[in-house]
């Protein structure tokens, strides 16, 4: 399967300003997600 074959595309002026608002939320809400479970990797000090 080649990458293009991957790729979802639609056409954001087909919709309406309410479900243009419902999937920015949901965008915005999906990236808060990530950055909360984001993996913070420690470096030990060597004293």
């Amino acid at each position: 399967m080649k990458k293009d074959d991957k790729k979802v595309n639609f056409d954001l002026s087909t919709l309406t300003l309410s479900e243009l608002i419902e999937v920015y939320e949901d965008i915005t809400d999906f990236l808060k997600f990530l950055d909360e479970k984001k993996i913070v990797v420690e470096e030990k000090v060597e004293e």
